[in-house]
C-alpha cells in the first residue's frame, strides 16, 4: 500500500514538472487617446469570436501556411476571447470617458443603444510578424444603421513568446482604436 501511494505522489510530481510554465496575458493598450462626443448611448460589445486556434489555451504560431504549432510551457493565463472583450470594453470607457458599456447581452432594465460586434479571423505569429485579421461592425440600433469595417494589420515580432505577446497587444491596440475612430465619427 506504502508503495502505491510512492508512486502515485512521485507521478504528481513529475506531472506537474511537465505542465505549462509560463502563464501569460494580453494587457490592452498603455495609451488611450481621449476623444469628445456628444452624448453616447449604453453601448453593448458582444463576445469576441476567435479562431478555434487560440480556444486552446495554449499560446500557437503558426509554423507553415499549413501547420501551427502550440507551446507546451507558455498558456493563456485567461479565456482569450473573454479577456479581449474585456479590453475592448475598457478601451471604449477610457477613450469615451463613458463607464455605461457593457458585454451584452446583459440583464439591465436600460437597452442598449449601441451593439458591437468583433469576428477575429486570424490572429497568429508567424515568420517575424503578428497578424490580426477581424472584421467589425457597429449597429445603431436607435437609428437603424449599421456601420461594418474589414480591418487588418501585420506587427513585427521577435520569435520568443514574450515578443509574440506583445505584438499581439499592439496588433489588438490598432484593432480596438480603428473601433473607438470609427465610433467618435458617429456618434
Amino acid at each position: 500500500m506504502t508503495k502505491k501511494i510512492i508512486m502515485s505522489l512521485t507521478f504528481l510530481a513529475l506531472a506537474g514538472c511537465f505542465g505549462p510554465s509560463n502563464y501569460f496575458m494580453l494587457t490592452g493598450p498603455t495609451h488611450i487617446e481621449a476623444y469628445q462626443t456628444k452624448r453616447l448611448p449604453t453601448i453593448g460589445v458582444e463576445q469576441i469570436t476567435i479562431p478555434e486556434y487560440m480556444q486552446q489555451g495554449k499560446i500557437a504560431v503558426q509554423l507553415s501556411p499549413t501547420q501551427i504549432n502550440y507551446s507546451d510551457s507558455s498558456v493563456w493565463a485567461e479565456e482569450m476571447d473573454a479577456s479581449l472583450t474585456k479590453q475592448l470594453i475598457s478601451v471604449i470607457q477610457k477613450s469615451f470617458n463613458h463607464p455605461n458599456v457593457y458585454a451584452y447581452p446583459w440583464d439591465l432594465s436600460q437597452q442598449a443603444g449601441v451593439k458591437i460586434k468583433v469576428s477575429i479571423s486570424k490572429f497568429i505569429a508567424y515568420g517575424d510578424n503578428v497578424y490580426l485579421d477581424a472584421n467589425w461592425e457597429i449597429l445603431d440600433l436607435k437609428r437603424g444603421r449599421r456601420y461594418s469595417r474589414l480591418f487588418s494589420t501585420k506587427v513585427p515580432s521577435g520569435k520568443d513568446t514574450a515578443s509574440v505577446v506583445a505584438s499581439m497587444n499592439a496588433a489588438f491596440e490598432e484593432l480596438s482604436e480603428s473601433i473607438v475612430r470609427e465610433i467618435a465619427r458617429k456618434f
